[in-house]
């Protein structure tokens, strides 16, 4: 029985909150699961009497009681562990508390209540969350009628507060308390250490480029000997993803059980720079990781993925001749390799069962002489521009799951405005804090 329950609160806490069913909160009742660090339960939208929530009797808006009280719990979560916070299931008086049935108690129009909330939560929280989701399950046959699940990852910008001025909270067993000085010193000591370890990861991945663009092209051996790109031109690229809480994977273990496939894109994106599909090459141990290589006539390219929870894309693409010129690339083939780069990730926080933990994403292009821009169909991409030689990063950017994110600059040329444009269009994606990652 104890093994149900704990399976019934992980599905709560780690699937994709797009595949919980009604009948999963359904299943907290008859199981009587218990509220502690990372689950707060609440019988209906806070309410400062006894009348209730006017949302539950048709208004077109709750209160600032309810938005206040749901705020002060994902706070709470968010500077602690990370949770789920699911408003719908009454509460036996036990300590802690427990589900109480016999069913869900109902919230009218949840799917616009879930909407509202996550507007509301996204304006008050201070700083903003990268990880907050808000899902209205509806019941089966119902008008409309269901709970409201609000989740949350433990926050690598953390503390948070609500209001103003903001109030911070933490979660303390199955309780949400105002934090002390002594919990802002150690949130704020832990965020610092978090940043620094991604900070390391990715000054790796750099070095891993730089490494590959000392050698240049002709540095580039094949299984057989062969030196394909040997006297050719090239443009060198990376796309880097590192989850921010460790996954603790054992990445040679995920590659061998788990499908890890890159997307193959349509329309504009159908190219990719790098490949597209399966690893054809096999994976190789490599120290804290696991690597493939993709190559065609025009590129080579090493794929790596950590045991951390890391993905890195990098390589070279040979500059082609068009019109007189022979230094001429397409923008257009490496926006796909930073989506395949993210599915990738997507799937390793799948595969650790960690839906709620952020990703850092950061990009970068080196080009040791000239190189021209060129769309697909053979126009300039900015006349009379060449590209500069020398590095040029996009990010890091920090994606979460939340609607809101902040504006994102990174200093790009016209030529490689197009990767960083993309990246900046898939949304949730805003500028990891300066002051943590230099």
């Amino acid at each position: 029985m104890l093994e149900t329950r704990l399976m019934t609160l992980r599905r709560i806490l780690e699937s994709s909150i797009a595949d919980l069913t009604f009948e999963d909160v359904e299943g907290l009742i008859q199981e009587e699961a218990e509220e502690g660090p990372r689950l707060e339960l609440k019988r209906s939208l806070p309410a400062n009497d006894r009348q209730g929530d006017p949302w539950m009797t048709g208004a077109k808006r709750f209160s600032n009681p309810a938005r206040d009280g749901l705020a002060k719990e994902v706070v709470a979560l968010a500077n602690a562990y990370g949770g789920a916070v699911v408003v719908g299931v009454d509460e036996k008086d036990d300590h802690p508390k427990r589900a109480r049935g016999p069913n869900p108690i109902l919230i009218p129009r949840i799917a616009a209540c879930a909407e509202q909330m996550q507007q509301a939560l996204d304006s008050l929280i201070d700083p903003p969350l990268a990880v907050l989701e808000v899902r209205g399950i509806e019941k089966p046959d119902s008008n409309g009628e269901g709970v409201l699940v609000i989740r949350t990852g433990p926050s690598t910008r953390a503390p948070h507060g609500h209001g103003r001025p903001p109030l911070a909270y933490m979660r303390r067993g199955s309780r949400s308390e105002p934090m002390t000085m002594r919990d802002l010193q150690s949130t704020l000591f832990e965020t610092r250490t978090r940043g620094e370890r991604i900070n390391a990861l990715l000054e790796d991945r750099r070095r891993a480029l730089t490494h590959m663009v000392e050698k240049g092209p002709h540095g580039i051996l094949l299984e057989r000997g062969e030196q394909p790109f040997l006297g050719r031109s090239a443009l060198y690229f990376r796309c880097t993803l590192v989850a921010v809480e460790n996954l603790q994977l054992r990445a040679d273990e995920a590659v061998r059980t788990t499908p890890i496939i890159r997307l193959m894109l349509g329309g504009s994106f159908s190219t990719s720079a790098f490949g597209s599909g399966s690893f054809h090459y096999g994976w190789a141990h490599r120290v804290n990781g696991v690597e493939s290589i993709d190559h065609s006539s025009r590129h080579f390219a090493r794929w790596f993925v950590g045991d951390q929870g890391i993905v890195d894309a990098y390589g070279l693409m040979t500059l082609d001749t068009y019109r007189g010129r022979s230094d001429v690339f397409a923008p257009i083939l490496f926006p796909p390799v930073a989506i395949q780069v993210l599915g990738l990730g997507e799937q390793l926080r799948r595969v650790a069962r960690r839906p709620e933990v952020e990703l850092v994403v950061e990009c970068e292009f080196i080009n040791s002489g000239t190189a021209t821009a060129i769309h697909g169909d053979g126009r300039a991409f900015d006349v009379g521009t060449q590209i500069p030689s020398g590095s040029i990063r996009m990010g890091p950017f920090r994606l979460g799951t939340s609607t809101t994110s902040r504006p994102c600059t990174p200093r790009s040329s016209a030529g490689y405005g197009m990767a960083s444009a993309y990246l900046l269009s898939l949304g949730s994606i805003s500028r990891w804090p300066s002051g943590w990652l230099r």
